[in-house]
């Protein structure tokens, strides 16, 4: 499971990426993504993504969002993806909403 927090470590955990979706994790990771080969990266590290990096990750993330970049659709893993991806793409904007560097946590 990895936690997402606004800052630091000292502050509210708002998201997580549950051990359920650490397989999509690793399909996405396959993609090379930048943001996500880090995510992976750092997966059981204590790590603050910088707002110059969120920025670049929303823009990475973006790409996918299209329905048109995916094949199969109907394919509960591709679906899987998806749905991570949209997460991601949402706690990544949360922080840049906010103006605030995203802390991340893993175990």
């Amino acid at each position: 499971m990895y936690s997402f927090s606004l800052g630091n470590k000292f502050n509210k955990v708002f998201a997580v990426i549950e051990y359920s979706e650490e397989k999509s994790l690793n399909a996405l990771y396959e993609k090379d993504i930048p943001f996500i080969k880090k995510l992976w990266e750092k997966y059981y590290d204590d790590y603050t993504f910088s707002i110059e990096e969120l920025k670049i990750a929303r823009d990475d993330l973006m790409k996918y969002m299209d329905f048109e970049q995916w094949e199969n659709l109907s394919d509960k893993q591709i679906r899987e993806q998806i749905n991570l991806i949209y997460k991601l793409t949402a706690i990544v904007s949360y922080g840049l909403a906010r103006d605030c560097a995203l802390y991340g946590s893993g175990d």
